[in-house]
């Protein structure tokens, strides 16, 4: 797959033509988005894990920049991007860590506390077309649910690892979590500032972040955040999408005018929900539409951030403690054509739009209506995928252990009745 394919289906470029002719293998360059903006999580948001590719038949490491974020939502189940486990293969999730570790190399924790990937789900109208050229098909319901082989252990720290893993809620409440000027957080090991460039990827080892970063944002209205999208992104935009804000600063906002962004679409007014925005060279804040300078109150800031290259997957999430809640899956942005750097607004797959899905994948028999969204139902609205690592240069999942152990003990016990009844 060309460098230019696998780019621009991911994210969408400004102007395409300076990099039209880059033949530049996907061996290199196969990556997807980081955060802005951020700053350590250290052990704050214990329900992160990423995504982590195996060897391959054989036994070579597939990409040492792979990498895609997801959340625990329950004890064997994760929730992730379906476009960024489309083509991997096999792989691995990592829980109870914010220390990224490159594939091919182990750590303590690596070792004791991956988890084989052995089962995912997918909506039924899901379409990954992003290893065509500047396809967007892959975009309607970038959403996916992963089983891991064995339970997540959520009272004891693994040996090497950084804290006990926790799950989150997810959204199967209500579409009002989505609402307009909503403060969100989100979290990844992406890269902090710009898409990769495709000469530099090729110099640096790795782009990634080697501990999670996390940040705040606020949720935007989809009439505001269709302005900044162009007209062909509008309909995937509505049905299926939560919108965030971008990053921009005042700084920021001047170099990306010389970089070819439309600069009066950066100057919005979000007034209809509460929340105003005002961007200006050298200053850019997020204050209540309620307040007024002559009252002599604090004016509150919130510092917004977004994701780039390698975050994909990861969650985004309203509340917090009991009240945390994921509520959309990262997805897509912006970049500018000439110094590749991530803006919004972001686009996050929404988690309501696909919670009957989660609800019944996680368990099939919770309630009557998912008797409607069985796998194996005519008009099934999920499709399955089941892993298999027998045979796999890492050995089989303990799943399989178990299941092959069971089947030789009834082998066992059935020969012995055979004997005993014939004696």
């Amino acid at each position: 797959m060309k460098f230019v394919d696998y780019l621009l289906s991911f994210v969408l470029l400004s102007e395409i033509e300076t990099i039209r002719g880059l033949n530049i293998t996907a061996e290199v360059l196969n990556k997807t988005r980081r955060i802005l903006r951020g700053s350590e999580a250290g052990d704050s948001k214990p329900f992160m894990v990423y995504l982590r590719p195996a060897r391959d038949a054989e036994n070579a490491v597939v990409d040492r920049n792979w990498l895609c974020g997801g959340v625990i939502i329950h004890e064997n189940y994760i929730l992730t991007s379906a476009a960024c486990i489309e083509n991997i293969g096999h792989f691995y999730v990592v829980s109870g860590t914010h220390r990224w570790i490159p594939p091919g190399i182990q750590d303590d924790c690596i070792t004791n506390g991956a988890m084989k990937a052995v089962w995912k789900c997918v909506p039924a109208n899901y379409e990954y077309d992003g290893d065509q050229f500047e396809n967007i098909r892959w975009m309607i319901n970038d959403i996916a649910v992963v089983k891991v082989e064995d339970r997540f252990n959520f009272q004891r720290r693994v040996v090497g690892c950084d804290y006990v893993p926790k799950k989150i809620q997810f959204n199967n409440k209500s579409i009002d979590l989505e609402a307009p000027g909503t403060i969100g957080t989100l979290a990844g090991w992406g890269s902090q500032n710009h898409f990769g460039d495709p000469i530099e990827a090729l110099e640096r080892q790795t782009i990634n972040s080697p501990v999670l970063m996390e940040t705040n944002t606020v949720l935007l209205g989809k009439i505001h955040c269709k302005r900044r999208w162009p007209e062909r992104y509008h309909y995937i935009i509505e049905k299926s999408m939560i919108c965030a804000k971008d990053t921009v600063s005042g700084g920021e906002l001047a170099g990306l005018c010389n970089d070819k962004v439309k600069c009066k679409e950066l100057i919005d007014s979000q007034e209809d929900y509460g929340i105003r925005r005002s961007v200006q060279i050298g200053e850019s804040e997020v204050h209540n539409a309620a307040h007024s300078d002559s009252t002599g109150h604090r004016r509150a800031k919130i510092s917004t951030g977004g994701f780039c290259e390698n975050d994909h997957g990861g969650p985004l999430v309203v509340g917090h403690g009991n009240s945390a809640t994921v509520v959309g899956i990262i997805s897509a942005c912006l970049t500018t054509n000439l110094t590749r750097k991530c803006y919004g607004p972001f686009l996050y797959t929404s988690v309501y739009n696909n919670h009957l899905m989660i609800t019944c994948a996680v368990d099939k028999e919770i309630s009557p209506a998912c008797r409607s969204y069985v796998f194996r139902a005519t008009n099934t609205k999920m499709v399955e995928t089941t892993y298999s690592w027998i045979g796999h240069p890492d050995g089989p999942a303990k799943s399989e252990l178990v299941t092959k152990i069971r089947r030789e003990t009834n082998e066992n016990i059935e020969n012995l009745s055979e004997k005993e009844f014939l004696n």
